[in-house]
Parts: structure tokens; C-alpha cells; sequence
């Protein structure tokens, strides 16, 4: 007989006891306008029926000067009726929710819901986030924002909720008294460890007073800050003995960094596995007696229970492995493993949709969030015969996706491994979690019984009798450009004299040591290709015609630790605003924009052109065809396995999608 997981056993947290040690903190939907929606709730109801223990939902803001559009307001008494639908329903899931609390403090837009609005901040400073000069709260508004603080906690308690969390963490308000990152104050609020701890001991004692002893309150805290002259993990353990020391505090959910350095806040496949996991432990050792929820401490997803187990925390929070995979609580609590659908921690579809001002999504499981208007597919009992053409994440996952719902699959990749153009993007520097994606869906074709044929083209032999045929061929690096307005070369594309970015990308170690890129792209898909040259040539020159380099990588979360990456290198350069006039050997030509100045950079070895992808088109004849992803139109990965997925449910007759 097999010992039960250490995942498995139940938690007391406070006055609430939690079935298992699985949790999601809170993070970022965009489900919900100021109140909790149904749509909110199915998200968490699917993930506690799939063996998530405990949620954090969040952010709640405890003030108008912090509201935000598509977050929730604590603050507000209309909230008890949604807060008690939504905390109801998760309970009946067999879970426990507890609700975070917030103040942004100094990242908030000085444009509010409401109209223009004060940016509050310990002291004046510029945002990191939003890069406007706050104001430095005086006593009143201290006080006006305990007592948001407060009500925000009462009303929680009236709505359901388990107990609530207390946010001191992601350089938000209380974070920003806590750091002398933030908080230059000399009155009581500042300077020492009492001064830049009393918010903070005021705002829970605030709380405490309104819920009582009987009620879970804890709270979200950085472990460390990972910046200089920021507070490291030793006096971030400093600082929470010193909470303690005056409050009842019935957890301790962590965090680390700020937006002064947002690839902690929000890790993507660039931070390793387990990033965060020494100061865990440090803070769970130091802290005994009371539960600690481990955020970045498992070294994979399947030795998750390894943290319980060891002792680094009481609570493992697997956050965005449980939007990517809905059922791994089960899987895991079951010891199995099983069938996990890996999180690639690209931030593409939740975080990076998230700071568009959009709903989140997910790069693997395009259903996160759509529970209520995409519910599970019956088995057909009609089955029909497809061909799906092309071995990328597109065709792999809508062969999957028919298979599974009972059609026959056959699935035909002219070359001779799956994956299309994953298995380029798996070789880029802090994008290897990409392999784990390719593997799962290899896993799943073989799962679905699909008939895969490798090496093989999609005959007109081959796809006599099918019923419809899906073309996914997905895209390649154009051999000359693409676009009909704008680009990078002022005289024409030099097609004798460059190489694509696949080819480059494939075999960097023979481009020689100085090489030119040329990018017209300014995608993710761009900064790949000049991540993975870098590993292979002593020096980079990057010529865009853009106004700034990789324009179209978002301002926040992956921009940051991206730009860390090119500046440790070397022999990185950088032109932007600048077109090629001219590509001559052992040298190219450019063009500032702005002011019309024309150089000649010599010594290149080789000149490589990123221009936006094309799309690969087969001409097939069959009753039906459908085309999706990059075949259709280059995108994202995102693209590809939600119109794979779209395609099934329109197969099945329960969504329509274009033909």
C-alpha cells in the first residue's frame, strides 16, 4: 500500500482548517468590475473540484484612491452578496478562500476609475511603475487608509470569506513603508525598524480589532527584496518578528522583490525553478508555529510535496500551474503525476493579456477563465475521419483535442520530430520551459491514440476519405520581407546578403564572432533570435528601425530581466531608429531616421534579418478545411492552441469559429 502524499494532509491555519497543502495565491484575473462575478467563481470552483485546498483571492483594494478597473472593491457594502455567492460555492467545492487585501500605494495609475486621482506614497518618489512623482501621505491619510483597511477585513468576514490576507508585498502600499527603498520619512512612520513597521503593525491591529481573535488574518510579506539597499532576507525576517511581536498573525504567505525589480514579483521561464526557495525555509525556521505558504520553492511541479515534506513550507503555492492545469491538485495529491499539463512560465497568456488591460487567459489551457461559456466536450457519437497537417503546437494539440472527443486522427509532419517551431524556441537562453510543452503534447498524441506520421506529406493519396482536414503548417523566417509599409531597409531587402533568423538561429556557431541583426519584427519572437546568437558570437550589433529596441515586449513582468540579459553581455549594441542603406561585404550600411545621418559599421561577419513570419499555404482538397495558427496568420503560441481548441468545440457543435 502506497504512503499517502505529504500534500494530502490537512492544515490548521488560524480557525481554519484546509483539507490539503495545495494553494493558488492571489493573482491578477480581470474577471470581475469592482464586484466578485460568476465568471470569477467558476474559475476557483474548477480548480477546488480538481484538488486545490485553499485560494487567496485577490487583489481586493481597501480604498478609492487605490480602486482599479476589473479588480474588486473591499471597501464597498454591495460586496458582501457577491463575496458570500462566490465564497459559498468554492466552500460546497470542498475548498477554503481566504480574500488579499491591497493598497498600491505608489504603483497606482493617477487615472482611477473614477476619474484623476492622488498617487499615494510613503515619500515623494517616481513610480517604478508607472513613472509619475507621488505624494507623500500625512498622518490623515494614514489613518483614512487604516480604516479602509479595517472595513475592508469586516466586510470579508460578512462575505464568507475563511480570513484575510494582509498585502505588505510587490512594492505595493505597506511594502513601500517596509523598504528604505521607499519609505526617505523622518517622522514616526520612517527611519528605524519601529518607524517603518508601524503602518503595518496600525493596519493589522486595525483589522484584528474588527474581526476578532477567532478569525484568520495573516499576511503577504517579501522575503527579500533582491536589490541594493533594499532589505535582504535576514532583515526581512527582522521585520516580520517585529510584526509579530504586537499582532496575532496566523500566516505567512511570501513573496519577494517589487517593481523595482518585477521578475521576482512575477517570475517567468528566465528565473529558475525553486528561485525563492533557501528564504522560505529560512523564514519557515524562524517562524515555528506558524503555517508558511511556499511561494518558488519546489524544484518542479511533481516534487511539489517535497516541500511539505522537507519541512521548507507548510503550504505549497502553485499558482499558475493550476490555470495551466485545472486537475493538479488531484494528480498530485494522488501521488501520481500523471498527465500534468505543464505551466511554461512564458507570462504570455495571463500576466502579459493582464497588463494589456484584459482578461487572463493561458498559453496551454485556453479554456482558464471561459468555464462557464466552454464547458467540458461530450464524446461524439458520430465520429468522422480528420487529417491534421503539421507537427507544431497547433496541429499536435487540435489532433489531440478530435482524438480525444472519439473522431480519427491521423496527424502528417513532413519532417522527422514533432513540434514545428518549438523546438527552435526551446533552445532560446530562459525559454527552455518551451521543451516541456513539446513533451506534453507528444504525450498527449499517443494518449488520444492519434496516427502520427512522421516524415511524411499530406498526399492527395493520403487524404482520400477524410471527412475535414485541419492545416496547421505553420510559419518561417521569410527570405525577404513581407511588409508592404515601413521595414528596415531603405533601398530594398538585400537578399543575397543576409541570412533569415531561422537559419541564423539553427546554426549560430557559424555566423563568426561580429554579426549585425537586423529586426523588423520587435516581438518576443525577435529578442529569442538574439538571445540565442548571443550564447555564440563575441559581438552583436542590433539595428531596428523602431524606436526603441523589441517594441512590442510589454513595458512590464519579462521587459526588464530581458534587457538585464542583453546589457551582461558584453559585446551587445544597440542602434535604434535606424535603417540599412546598404549591405556590402564584411560591412552594412545604416541610417539614423532622426536625423537623416548615414555610417558604415565594418568588421561583420554576417547579417541576419528578422522579419515578421509568413505564413506557410497548402492548397488541399477535402469536404472541409480548416486552417489555423501560424498558417493562418503568425502569432503567438497562445493563438495556436486556442484555435485548436476552438476548432474542437466547433466540430462538436458548441461554438462557431471561421472556416
Amino acid at each position: 500500500m502506497s504512503t499517502p502524499s505529504p500534500l494530502s494532509e490537512p492544515l490548521r491555519i488560524g480557525a481554519t482548517v484546509v483539507p490539503n497543502r495545495i494553494m493558488q495565491t492571489a493573482h491578477s484575473k480581470q474577471y470581475s468590475n469592482r464586484f466578485e462575478t460568476p465568471r470569477e467563481t467558476a474559475y476557483y470552483v474548477r480548480r477546488a473540484r480538481g484538488g486545490c485546498g485553499l485560494f487567496v483571492a485577490g487583489n481586493h483594494f481597501v480604498h478609492l484612491s487605490g480602486s482599479i478597473t476589473g479588480f474588486q472593491d473591499a471597501f464597498r457594502p454591495e460586496s458582501v452578496a457577491t463575496n458570500r455567492a462566490m465564497t459559498d460555492a468554492v466552500r460546497d467545492a470542498g475548498a477554503r478562500i481566504f480574500v488579499q487585501l491591497n493598497h498600491h500605494g505608489a504603483q497606482a495609475q493617477p487615472d482611477g476609475p473614477e476619474g484623476p486621482r492622488t498617487v499615494y506614497a510613503p515619500s515623494r518618489i517616481l513610480s517604478p511603475s508607472t513613472a509619475h512623482a507621488t505624494r507623500e501621505m500625512d498622518h490623515d491619510d494614514i489613518r483614512s487608509i487604516t480604516e479602509g483597511w479595517a472595513t475592508s477585513a469586516a466586510l470579508a468576514q460578512e462575505g464568507g470569506f475563511d480570513g484575510v490576507e494582509i498585502h505588505m508585498a510587490h512594492g505595493y502600499l505597506l511594502h513601500q513603508f517596509l523598504s528604505p527603498l521607499y519609505n526617505a520619512r523622518e517622522d514616526g512612520y520612517g527611519g528605524d525598524l519601529d518607524g517603518r513597521t508601524r503602518f503595518a503593525r496600525e493596519v493589522i491591529a486595525a483589522v484584528r480589532k474588527r474581526v476578532g481573535s477567532e478569525f484568520t488574518v495573516g499576511i503577504r510579506i517579501a522575503a527579500n527584496e533582491f536589490h541594493p539597499g533594499g532589505l535582504d532576507g535576514a532583515a526581512m525576517r527582522e521585520v516580520i518578528a517585529r510584526l509579530r511581536r504586537d499582532a496575532q498573525i496566523d500566516f505567512l504567505d511570501l513573496a519577494a522583490g517589487g517593481y523595482h525589480n518585477v521578475h521576482y514579483v512575477f517570475p517567468s521561464s528566465s528565473m529558475p525553478f525553486a528561485w525563492l526557495r533557501d528564504d522560505v525555509a529560512a523564514v519557515t525556521a524562524a517562524n515555528p508555529g506558524v503555517p508558511v505558504f511556499g511561494v518558488g520553492a519546489a524544484l518542479s511541479v511533481e516534487q511539489a510535496e517535497e516541500v511539505v515534506r522537507d519541512g521548507i513550507a507548510d503550504m505549497v503555492a502553485l499558482t499558475r500551474a493550476q490555470i495551466s492545469d485545472p486537475d493538479l491538485g488531484l494528480k498530485l495529491v494522488g501521488s501520481s503525476g500523471d498527465g500534468i499539463r505543464h505551466c511554461i512560465r512564458l507570462n504570455q497568456g495571463c500576466l502579459g493579456r493582464g497588463s494589456r488591460g484584459l482578461s487572463m487567459s493561458c498559453t496551454v489551457n485556453p479554456l482558464a477563465g471561459r468555464e462557464l461559456e466552454r464547458p467540458e466536450r461530450p464524446r461524439t457519437s458520430a465520429p468522422q475521419r480528420w487529417a491534421v497537417v503539421g507537427g507544431g503546437p497547433a496541429g499536435m494539440r487540435a489532433a489531440i483535442e478530435l482524438s480525444s472527443d472519439g473522431h480519427r486522427v491521423t496527424l502528417f509532419e513532413k519532417d522527422a520530430a514533432l513540434g514545428g517551431q518549438l523546438r527552435l524556441a526551446r533552445r532560446v537562453p530562459g525559454r527552455e520551459s518551451v521543451g516541456l510543452l513539446v513533451d506534453d503534447l507528444v504525450r498527449d498524441l499517443d494518449v488520444a491514440g492519434v496516427d502520427v506520421r512522421l516524415g511524411q506529406e499530406a498526399s492527395a493519396d493520403a487524404l482520400a476519405g477524410v471527412g475535414g482536414v485541419v492545416v496547421a503548417t505553420g510559419a518561417v523566417a521569410p527570405r525577404t520581407t513581407s511588409l508592404a509599409l515601413g521595414g528596415a531597409y531603405a533601398g530594398g531587402f538585400p537578399t543575397g546578403t543576409t541570412i533569415d533568423a531561422f537559419t541564423a538561429a539553427s546554426s549560430p556557431e557559424a555566423l563568426g564572432g561580429r554579426v549585425a541583426v537586423v529586426d523588423a519584427d520587435g516581438t518576443a519572437y525577435a529578442a529569442g533570435i538574439v538571445l540565442t546568437l548571443l550564447e555564440h558570437v563575441d559581438e552583436l550589433e542590433l539595428i531596428t528601425p523602431f524606436e526603441t529596441v523589441f517594441p512590442h515586449i510589454g513595458a512590464g513582468y519579462d521587459r526588464p530581466l530581458l534587457f538585464e540579459r542583453l546589457g551582461a553581455h558584453g559585446g551587445f549594441r544597440r542602434r535604434a531608429s535606424h535603417v540599412v542603406v546598404g549591405v556590402d561585404a564584411g560591412k552594412v550600411g545604416v541610417r539614423d531616421t532622426l536625423t537623416g545621418v548615414e555610417e558604415w559599421i565594418a568588421g561583420v561577419d554576417a547579417v541576419v534579418a528578422v522579419e515578421p513570419r509568413a505564413s506557410v499555404v497548402v492548397d488541399l482538397d477535402a469536404p472541409r478545411v480548416v486552417v489555423i495558427g501560424d498558417a493562418y496568420a503568425p502569432r503567438t503560441i497562445d493563438a495556436a492552441i486556442f484555435e485548436a481548441v476552438e476548432l474542437a468545440y466547433d466540430v462538436a457543435g458548441m461554438a462557431t469559429l471561421r472556416g
